[in-house]
């Protein structure tokens, strides 16, 4: 009788144990589909970003289409040659660096900041940013 009570236990334990590993790793999982999934937003934040620039509009704030995900991207510094024209609203005289080389002119430097909204889907939060030089 002792013998199997004492096998109960352990079994009951084993289930327990194997039942959390299984926990934690969908956990993983999730967190790591979920991370992959801001990342390529990033990049479609970016690229979003770089066509907005170039017509010359200074909203740099996107949106996931499951709205799971937002991006904000803000123009830290931009690179101008000096004798050249420039005519971006993104770029003001304090966040502009004048250049020598006329090959590197109009280099932006970039930094995007994606961040999950609240989601069930999401146990983790998830917030990632990145710099980036980019020529408009």
């Amino acid at each position: 009788m002792l013998t199997a009570i004492f096998m109960l236990l352990l079994l009951g334990g084993l289930a327990v144990l194997t039942l959390s590993y299984a926990r934690l790793h969908a956990q993983f999982f999730a967190d790591s589909y979920n991370k992959e999934q801001a990342q390529i937003f990033m990049q479609s934040a970016l690229e979003a970003a770089l066509m907005r620039i170039e017509a010359n509009r200074s909203d740099l704030h996107f949106l996931s289409h499951d709205g799971r995900f937002e991006a904000d991207v803000e123009v830290e510094r931009c690179y101008i040659y000096e004798k050249s024209e420039h005519n971006n609203s993104n770029c003001t005289p304090s966040n502009t660096t004048a250049i020598q080389t006329p090959q590197s002119n109009g280099y932006m430097l970039l930094r995007i900041t994606i961040q999950s909204r609240p989601d069930p889907k999401i146990l983790t939060p998830i917030r990632i940013t990145q710099r980036s030089l980019q020529r408009p």
